[in-house]
C-alpha cells in the first residue's frame, strides 16, 4: 500500500472515530471506505492486525448500519466484505436501519404503553415521567418529518433536481 493511501486509511479511521465508535470499528470502517474493491475477512484481520474473530464480530455489528455487503465466490470458502461507495445511499441506508428503527418501535410500542400509563398517573412523580414520554414522542413526530425531509433532498440529489 503507498503512503498516501496509507495516509488516506488513517484520516477516514478519523472520521469515523468522530461517530463515537471503537477504534477496530473505525479502522474497518475506514478500509472498507476507501478500498475499491472487496476485500476478504482475512485481508482486512491482517490489515488492521486483529483477529479474525473479533474482525467477524465487529462486522456483525455494523453491517446493516454502514452499508456493508458480504461476497461469497465461488470456489472459495472465505467471506468477502463490500461497503457501499455511493455515499447518497449509505447515508440513505443508515438513516434507514437506525433512525427508522427507533421511530416504528417508538410509535409502535411506547405509545399504547403512554396512554395505559396516563391513565394511571395519579402521583407528582408519575406525571413527571409522563410528561417526560410524551416529549419524547413529540420529538419522535417531529423527527419523522425530518426524516421524511431528508429523504425528499436525497431522492432530489439522486435525481440531479437540486
Amino acid at each position: 500500500m503507498s503512503d498516501i493511501e496509507e495516509k488516506i486509511i488513517d484520516i477516514g479511521h478519523e472520521i469515523f472515530k468522530g461517530y463515537g465508535i471503537d477504534d477496530i470499528t473505525a479502522q474497518i470502517l475506514s478500509i472498507l471506505n476507501f478500498e475499491s474493491n472487496e476485500i476478504s475477512m482475512e485481508e482486512l484481520a491482517q490489515r488492521t492486525g486483529y483477529s479474525l474473530a473479533s474482525i467477524s464480530l465487529k462486522v456483525k455489528n455494523i453491517e446493516q448500519f454502514w452499508s456493508i455487503k458480504r461476497i461469497s465466490k465461488p470456489g472459495s470458502r472465505k467471506t468477502y466484505l463490500y461497503m457501499e461507495k455511493n455515499l447518497i445511499d449509505a447515508f440513505a441506508t443508515q438513516i434507514r436501519n437506525g433512525f427508522e428503527t427507533e421511530l416504528n418501535i417508538a410509535k409502535t410500542k411506547i405509545t399504547p404503553l403512554i396512554e395505559e400509563y396516563k391513565e394511571n398517573a395519579t402521583t407528582q412523580e408519575q406525571k413527571t415521567k409522563l410528561h417526560t414520554y410524551e416529549n419524547y414522542l413529540s420529538e419522535i413526530s417531529i423527527f419523522e418529518e425530518l426524516i421524511h425531509n431528508i429523504y425528499y433532498q436525497i431522492n432530489m440529489l439522486k435525481d440531479k433536481k437540486i
